[in-house]
């Protein structure tokens, strides 16, 4: 205690600043005991406190009274309630805190007028910041695990920033080796009490991501977790999750202030930190990502949400009038496009339907005409999932331009096309994740190259792929690598041969390298590349094959070549340059990871972009 002499208080000032314990100055009653706001008298004058003061038959007792003053006497963070000093005298145990006046969380859970959804962003940013902090900031050699998260122990300021108090039940763990675990009663709150924790003793610091995450369910559902007589809200909400039936839970005039894609984002990420298998939940750092992200959306500030894919034919900028562009409007359905072809492309036209009515665009290139007009019609349930085409040279009067030679249009019905005159040098754009946001490119004479506008899912971030194998494989054959918001891929591990036999990442996130898993490598192959990036080094295309397998395991569909396009190099090829060709090139500043089937080779790759526009 001699170290923590400063924080001591005498008895008489803390009787002084609340009026003698005046039951006017009356906040609450927990576990601990009573908690009374006063004015302290201090060497900065007079500041605005709490007084926890320990009831003498409370069941907690001298040991949480001495985890709470030496935690938060050794450990500050802006989102944790600040320890002003503590009295323990005779049978007096008191903490004392900075007064945060709005109280405790769980006072407006079901308001959604006083606490709108903006301010249920900013205070779970806020809460998980100091989670976050006490898991992986106090120190390289431990952490601490809270062990009572719920609404009731998250205060608010007077400008409803988050404060994670109440540290009573809190342990220390070492923070260096890879799985950290303690073995200790369990102890917490139900409603919020981590299942796995409960039922095994077994303490981790998934346990307190689990209750964070009935704390986010509460703060997007409005209601608590436990109301008797009712459902706990944590198996009521992870089953209306996946029948996708939130808003049957959700406070009507809450869920009308909520972007759709707000919504998901913090739906999605609260549903994971419940889920059974401690090893599938997030960490807070990534949950601090993915509620930046909602908020973010929510306040516009990630108002657009296309990624933009291309482009395919001549390279050249061209000027201001060579450059086209088609982008589906909200609440458009793409009925038909309008193809002027014969040996190329010469324009395209796009008429879009809306409330029953009729839109078509200018028309893009055409300055010459082909020899056929062709419409692709589509129904009304049909959309597109892809395009093909190649690339080729105008000949005849306007002669050796790249162009568009020609293009076919995939849907989830049918495949349309293909219009012009096929070459050698193809393309295809498949996307699996996101949907169809338009097209774009450069134009003239003829149609000189095309990109496409994909429209990114909920988490802002699209599929586009898969080269390789078509079947779809068991769970165990999917592969994902999927870069983390401020993460920076370091390097990839590339074993290979005859083709691809693995693939393996590492990113660096403050100075820590973190390595994924390998995605295939059931065989080995003959090399091992390592490719290294520079800090301001970004991935913007791939090229590769699409071959099959020979020798022991022959006849499989795999990736047999890899090549990695950089804003500052080309990496590769790596493997053996043969089979079908494919190339995906993209905008800078959109890679967000990869993702394919494995088994004993890379059977397939698709690349995850981010709406970077």
């Amino acid at each position: 205690m001699e170290k923590l002499q400063h924080l001591e208080i005498p008895f008489k000032d803390i009787q002084l600043a609340t009026n003698n314990f005046d039951n006017g100055n009356f906040i609450a009653k927990g576990g601990f005991g009573s908690v009374y706001k006063g004015k302290l008298q201090s060497s900065d004058g007079v500041i605005d406190v709490a007084v926890k003061r320990l009831d003498h038959d409370s069941e907690q007792g001298k040991h949480e009274f001495m985890m709470e003053v030496t935690t938060l006497s050794c450990y500050r963070h802006k989102n944790l309630v600040c320890l002003v000093g503590f009295c323990d005298i005779g049978r007096e145990q008191i903490l004392v805190y900075e007064h945060e006046s709005r109280g405790s969380l769980d006072n407006y859970i079901d308001n959604p007028y006083e606490l709108s959804w903006m301010k249920r962003l900013k205070i779970s940013i806020g809460a998980a910041r100091g989670i976050n902090y006490l898991h992986d900031e106090v120190g390289r050699q431990h952490r601490i695990i809270h062990r009572d998260i719920k609404s009731a122990n998250i205060l608010l300021s007077k400008d409803w920033d988050a404060k994670v108090a109440d540290f009573g039940l809190c342990k220390i763990s070492p923070a260096n080796i890879k799985h950290t675990f303690l073995v200790t009663n369990a102890v917490g709150t139900f409603g919020y009490l981590d299942p796995v924790y409960y039922n095994t003793a077994v303490l981790t610091k998934e346990s307190d991501v689990y209750s964070f995450g009935v704390v986010l369910f509460e703060i997007l559902c409005g209601r608590p977790a436990f109301v008797p007589g009712f459902e706990f809200l944590a198996p009521l909400a992870e089953r209306k999750y996946r029948e996708e039936k939130l808003d049957d839970i959700i406070i009507p005039n809450l869920r009308n202030q909520m972007n759709p894609n707000s919504l998901s984002t913090l739906a999605t990420i609260a549903y994971q930190c419940l889920k059974p298998d401690r090893r599938e939940r997030p960490r807070m750092a990534q949950i601090i990502d993915k509620l930046v992200d909602a908020y973010e959306i929510q306040a516009s500030l990630k108002a657009t949400e296309f990624v933009r894919v291309g482009l395919w034919g001549t390279k050249s900028s061209g000027g201001s009038q060579n450059t086209w562009e088609f982008i589906l409007q909200k609440d458009h359905k793409l009925k038909m496009i309008t193809i002027d072809h014969g040996a190329l492309i010469y324009s395209l036209m796009f008429t879009t339907v809306s409330k029953g009515i009729l839109y078509s665009t200018k028309k893009a290139g055409g300055r010459n005409g082909g020899k056929k007009v062709s419409k692709v019609v589509f129904e009304d349930d049909e959309k597109l999932i892809g395009i093909n085409g190649t690339v080729g040279v105008s000949t005849g009067k306007y002669a050796g331009y790249t162009v568009i030679a020609s293009l076919s249009f995939l849907s989830n019905k049918k495949t349309h096309g293909p219009f012009g005159r096929e070459t050698s040098n193809r393309f295809t754009v498949p996307w699996v994740k996101g949907s169809f946001g338009g097209f774009y490119g450069l134009a003239g004479y003829y149609i000189n190259a095309i990109g496409v506008y994909i429209k990114a899912s909920y988490d802002l971030i699209a599929g586009v792929g898969i080269w390789g194998s078509k079947e779809p494989g068991s769970r165990n054959n999917h592969w994902s690598f999927q870069l983390e918001r401020n993460h920076h891929l370091k390097k990839i591990t590339i074993d290979h041969g005859d083709l691809i036999y693995s693939l393996k990442f590492t990113t660096e996130f403050r100075g820590e390298e973190i390595t994924s898993n390998k995605a295939g490598g059931w065989n080995g192959g003959d090399i091992v590349s390592e490719l290294t990036f520079a800090w301001d080094e970004e991935i913007t295309a791939i090229n590769g094959t699409v071959g099959v397998s020979r020798g022991t395991y022959a006849g499989y569909t795999i990736i047999s070549s890899l090549t990695f396009i950089t804003n500052k190099k080309t990496y590769g090829p790596y493997g053996s340059v043969r089979g079908t060709p494919f190339t995906l090139p993209w905008d800078k500043d959109s890679f967000a990871g990869f993702f394919g089937r494995c088994g004993y080779y890379i059977d397939a790759i698709g690349v995850y972009l981010k709406a970077t526009i």
